[in-house]
């Protein structure tokens, strides 16, 4: 008898979900997201959309990529779970992300990759731990991740803070100095990405000197410093609440994002889908 896992499509009952609660999409199994067919239809939606195209899978001027295959199956999903696609969509950021820099700990990546997800953010960035890594201790974790999230990945700490101010972002590195802001002080009227450093070194100099300051969680207790997961956790929480208030909408997607995120959800949902089916 097999050991592995059945296949559920979802957990618990299926329901429209008020953006305001954040919560993401669940009940996809590890199987269903390593399906290579589901990411090669993906691509074919994805190339199909033209930069600036405006549209929904259900027929608000849909485009090309909508004979390709995702509005097919959206038609086939029940109304609840269509309802959920919507609900997580809705509260999805881009104007919050997170850099991992040179993390040793897979498993602090992954605690911070599903936390990105579960807050709502569109991105991960992440820097091998050391000169000449490939990465592979965190493969298993963003090849999951990637289904929910870009995880990009860069050369070094310093770089990725230049491209992300290139696009926009204030980037603020969690780092123990007289300088460092409280991290709730950081401003919600921009966009801004949070840099997390090696649990050992931190941040290096010239990642810090391409940052726009540094930020800090206070301690109470004896402890000097909470698990680089768990000050992810507690400062991504805080600047997406500030984030969306500010917005005063839960997410802050443009048309042509929703379109994409949809069809990904979209494929993903009827893969498993299919799945279930096959069991029976």
């Amino acid at each position: 008898m097999s050991r592995r896992r059945p296949v559920r499509a979802w957990v618990g009952t299926t329901a429209t979900v008020d953006p305001e609660e954040l919560v993401g999409p669940r009940g996809l199994t590890e199987a269903v997201l390593h399906e290579p067919s589901s990411e090669a239809a993906l691509e074919t939606v994805v190339s199909a959309v033209s930069p600036g195209g405006e549209a929904a899978l259900d027929g608000e001027a849909a485009p090309d990529a909508a004979a390709l295959g995702a509005a097919f199956w959206w038609e086939l999903l029940t109304p609840e779970r269509q309802a959920r696609i919507r609900s997580v969509i809705d509260a999805r950021l881009s104007s919050v992300t997170v850099v991992l820099d040179r993390l040793v700990d897979p498993h602090n990546t992954a605690a911070i990759l599903r936390t990105s997800e579960g807050l709502g953010l569109c991105a991960v960035h992440v820097i091998a731990h050391e000169d000449g890594d490939d990465g592979s201790a965190h493969r298993r974790v963003t090849q999951d991740a990637a289904k929910w999230l870009d995880v990009e990945s860069h050369a070094s700490g310093a770089r990725c803070a230049a491209a992300l101010a290139g696009r926009g972002f204030e980037v603020w590195a969690a780092h123990l100095d007289s300088k460092a802001r409280l991290f709730t002080e950081l401003p919600a009227d921009r966009p801004v990405a949070l840099l997390f450093g090696n649990e050992h070194e931190g941040p290096r100099q010239e990642t810090l000197a391409a940052c726009a300051g540094t930020v800090r969680i206070p301690m109470a207790g004896f402890t000097q410093s909470f698990n680089v997961s768990v000050a992810a956790a507690i400062a991504l929480s805080q600047q997406t609440r500030a984030r969306r208030a500010f917005l005063g909408a839960a997410g802050d997607l443009s048309p042509r994002e929703r379109v994409l995120l949809k069809a990904r959800f979209t494929l993903l949902a009827a893969r498993l889908s299919r799945r279930v089916k096959s069991r029976r």
